[in-house]
């Protein structure tokens, strides 16, 4: 992670830690003035020039704090200024990191680009550390003889000491085991300043880590990863130890490379897998399963589908739900993993192991392709193989005309896909948050829930819609999947989403897709049209129709196999809540109810009309 405080330890940054901050910097946003941009700051290091009133740039700094800012940067203004001192004591108790930098305005329009190339080697090189510690570890079959595990050791520990800088010394109760460099042994004393750290090892074994630049903590996560490693060697692991190190590691690289892929971003991906599963990545194109472990415990699953996929596909314990494997499957010649997966589903019989999976999609849409498989996941639960794949059925983005589709979806979004740096990236996490719950997202793509949360909010509020309305979700969650299909550019006049769903080929679709429904005498269309036009509400329908609400949900339950689609989200490690839905089903089915809406009945209350203003920046007084 890179904050606005590391920033201090670059020269050609001139900059020195006023008040400090552990806030999470993504990139750096460069003012004329004290104008906030209307696409909001978060994550983003602001810089102003020397000059401005203290009422205007303390104003800025309560802004900033509020909308997520990574910290501020005063250019051209030494720490000991009185700009500088005096609005010290505002970002402290706002707990916004402020720093003082000796290079101007214009210096920082040159650097500010700077800083995400910073941030995105840093990303870069963690993942690259990580994996290097593969390469160290005892290999498979080597045995544990006390010599290799010595060498094992300094390896490490020389490993460590060349990544950080820094020197590394390993303590044990028969004294020093290793020590890098060896020409400058570390001084032999417990951690007490930020500058060093001391980890506990297995019995009275210490790993000790120290900087010579005192105000610079040791990289902790790299710092713990090697602790462990040693930790194993220490204890005189065979090979079965060894080798279930080195596949935890391999593990948890493939882990970060799926993270990469969820937030769109497969090239730093395929530079995290290509030291571990060569070029695995090198597609244009990839489909996604998910497995969903029932009653068998993941690890045993997901070592079967290792063996049994080798070099096919990318099998990731799930991030977000305890019992699912995903598996990641670029489309390459002469690599078909679905034989196998389905082999691994007749090994876990017993357990009814399920499998799902998606479509080929563009490997910047391992997000959309995930999306698609957990669909596919739902329909295998109620089908005796236990495994469907999705189909190839008409959906609405392929009936509705595609120019003016993507000029109604851009003028929608336009104040998010003008948010400076990063406006399409908070886009994607926000789309994949209402899809899924919040904390399911997050640990998907990796990032904290606050700062899905706060991306979730920011789009919602500048495109002017509400986020608790599941209607208003479903409408913003179709502009993101037409952008993601079409692409940004020039967004003329046209019709808006009322006259593009109410076309006769939309009709068409729509009447195609309820058709299910027609036969059942309980008449669920009509449980559903009163449903979704009460934001999918149980009580409210019920009312409504006249009926208990446990009949409502009945009508909704009996509805989703006819519909081959789960309204409400039942998903593995969360109580069943049926304030919960699946908006991937819900979505076509109030598009659907929109376009065959009766005469003389109100349509479903989507948000069909809203164009939000063209964005204006706030001004800070």
């Amino acid at each position: 992670m890179l904050t606005s405080q590391d920033l201090a330890g670059y020269e050609e940054f001139g900059a020195a830690v006023v008040v400090g901050g552990e806030r999470e910097l993504e990139r750096a946003l460069v003012l004329a003035g004290a104008e906030v941009p209307a696409g909001g700051c978060e994550g983003a290091l602001v810089v102003v020039g020397p000059g401005l009133e203290h009422p205007a740039v303390a104003r800025l700094v309560r802004i900033l704090a509020e909308s997520g800012a990574a910290g501020l940067v005063l250019a051209g203004t030494a720490p000991d200024d009185p700009a500088a001192t005096e609005l010290a004591a505002t970002a402290k108790e706002s707990g916004l990191p402020l720093l003082a930098s000796g290079r101007t305005l214009a210096e920082w329009e040159v650097l500010a680009p700077q800083v995400a190339a910073l941030r995105a080697g840093l990303l870069e090189r963690q993942y690259a550390r990580l994996a290097g510690l593969l390469d160290r570890l005892p290999a498979p079959g080597t045995g544990g003889a006390a010599a290799d595990e010595r060498g094992t050791v300094r390896k490490l520990a020389a490993y460590l000491s060349e990544q950080l800088d820094a020197q590394v010394l390993v303590r044990g109760a028969g004294g020093v085991l290793a020590a890098a460099p060896e020409a400058r042994p570390p001084r032999d004393q417990e951690a007490d300043t930020q500058g060093r750290l001391a980890i506990p090892l297995n019995g009275d074994a210490t790993l000790l880590v120290a900087t010579d630049r005192p105000a610079a903590a040791p990289d902790r996560g790299l710092a713990a990863y090697t602790a462990k490693a040693i930790g194993l060697a220490l204890a005189g692991l065979g090979e079965r130890q060894a080798g279930q190190a080195v596949d935890e590691a391999v593990r948890r690289v493939r882990v970060s490379a799926l993270q990469l892929l969820m937030s769109g971003h497969p090239v730093p991906a395929q530079r995290v897998i290509q030291g571990i599963s060569g070029d695995l990545l090198d597609s244009d194109t990839a489909r996604v399963y998910i497995i969903d472990c029932a009653g068998a415990p993941r690890d045993a699953v997901l070592t079967e589908a290792e063996r049994a996929l080798r070099d096919a596909a990318l099998p990731v314990r799930c991030p977000a739900f305890n019992r699912h494997v995903i598996i990641v499957a670029p489309q390459l010649p002469g690599r078909d993993p679905e034989p196998a997966l389905l082999r691994l589903l007749g090994v876990f019989a017993q357990e009814r192991v399920m499998l799902g999976g998606s479509l080929p999609h563009p490997m910047e849409a391992v997000a959309d392709a995930y999306g698609e498989a957990m669909d596919a996941l739902a329909l295998a639960a109620r089908t005796p193989a236990r495994h469907a794949t999705a189909s190839r059925t008409t959906g609405v983005l392929d009936v509705l005309p595609p120019e003016e589709t993507r000029a109604w979806a851009i003028r929608l979004l336009r104040p998010v896909l003008a948010m400076p740096r990063g406006g399409r990236q908070i886009l994607e996490t926000a789309a994949l948050a209402v899809e899924f719950e919040r904390s399911a997202a997050a640990r998907v793509v990796g990032v904290h829930r606050n700062t899905v949360t706060r991306r979730v909010q920011q789009v919602f509020d500048a495109v002017g819609l509400d986020h608790e309305l599941i209607l208003h979700r479903v409408v913003l969650s179709l502009a993101a999947q037409v952008v993601g299909r079409y692409g940004v550019g020039p967004a003329p006049e046209g019709p808006g989403l009322h006259a593009l769903l109410t076309a006769p080929e939309v009709r068409c679709w729509a009447e195609k897709a309820l058709r299910p429904l027609a036969g059942d005498r309980r008449d669920l269309l009509r449980t559903l049209r009163v449903w979704v036009g009460h934001g999918c509400r149980f009580e409210q329908a019920a009312a409504e129709l006249g009926i208990a609400t446990k009949t409502v949900r009945s009508h909704i339950r009996a509805a989703e196999p006819l519909l081959r689609r789960d309204l409400v989200a039942n998903l593995p490690d969360q109580a069943p809540d049926e304030s919960e839905h699946r908006l991937s089903s819900v979505r076509p089915l109030a598009l659907a109810l929109y376009a065959t809406t009766p005469p003389g009945t109100a349509p479903p209350p989507l948000p069909v009309h809203h164009e939000p203003a063209p964005p204006r920046p706030a001004t800070a007084p």
